[in-house]
């Protein structure tokens, strides 16, 4: 999956250190709504391709620099985050099945991220019980379903947070359920999924440093498309995150999908 991106640690700190108090402006706002729309097609690229090979991650290739990440970080900024609402996860209705097929969102994207013919409980091709998936944070893979969660990357509580507290129940719904954005929903080791709760990248990040890159980046391109906010921590976390695109090791933006 994902954006890519190398990015150079000095020029990274340099841009950080550079960024001013201010916000951007009108034409800085929609040259960021440019970037943004560039990381959603490189994203959804990287989430369609697929190698036969048993290393299931690629190394990332040069795509959109850090500048232009930090514009789009920009577009989104806020001093401070806070609610209206108190946040309901039931307000975020999921798992739906929209087409009525029986295979609610859960069931297809694991039929989608599986890299192996998946299995049905009973006779019905509804409830997707095997399969292989592969934990993007955690490297290992899995074959039962129920080790498995789908992971909305921005998690929910969080997304209440940043922005979508004020929505209404239909772009909650289609958040929750966002299948037109392959970042947005992942198949993740169920423990690891909990363990990151609705917490942001400068609170909660995974212990392998190869998945860096990748987090970051998918991460950044949800809340793009979404326009929920970024507070300043959260960016110098991502920023510290794409730091490791340009390491020898990192599973770049890259995986299936």
């Amino acid at each position: 999956m994902r954006i890519g991106l190398m990015v150079p640690l000095l020029f990274v700190m340099a841009a950080t250190f550079a960024l001013t108090a201010c916000g951007p402006g009108t034409e800085a706002l929609k040259g960021a709504a440019r970037v943004a729309d560039e990381l959603a097609t490189v994203v959804n690229s990287a989430h369609a391709t697929t190698e036969p090979s048993s290393i299931r991650f690629y190394r990332a290739t040069p795509a959109v620099d850090v500048e232009s990440v930090i514009m789009v970080l920009d577009s989104l900024a806020t001093a401070n985050r806070g609610s209206e609402t108190r946040y309901l996860r039931d307000d975020w209705r999921h798992w739906v099945d929209d087409d009525r097929d029986c295979q609610n969102t859960r069931a297809e994207v694991l039929i989608e991220e599986s890299l192996a013919e998946v299995d049905f409980a009973g006779n019905e091709d509804c409830r997707v019980v095997v399969g292989e998936w592969l934990g993007p944070w955690s490297g290992e893979i899995f074959t039962d379903a129920s080790e498995v969660d789908i992971d909305h990357h921005v998690p929910l509580g969080h997304a209440h947070e940043a922005g979508g507290w004020s929505w209404d129940a239909e772009r909650k719904r289609a958040y929750a359920n966002d299948m037109s954005n392959p970042a947005s929903l992942q198949v993740t080791k169920a423990t690891l999924n909990r363990a990151k709760g609705k917490q942001p990248p400068d609170q909660w990040r995974p212990d392998d440093t190869r998945g860096w890159c990748r987090y970051a980046g998918d991460w950044i391109a949800v809340k793009a498309h979404w326009g929920l906010t970024v507070m300043e921590v959260e960016k110098k976390a991502l920023l510290e995150m794409l730091v490791s695109c340009s390491d020898d090791d990192s599973r770049g933006l890259g995986g299936q999908r």
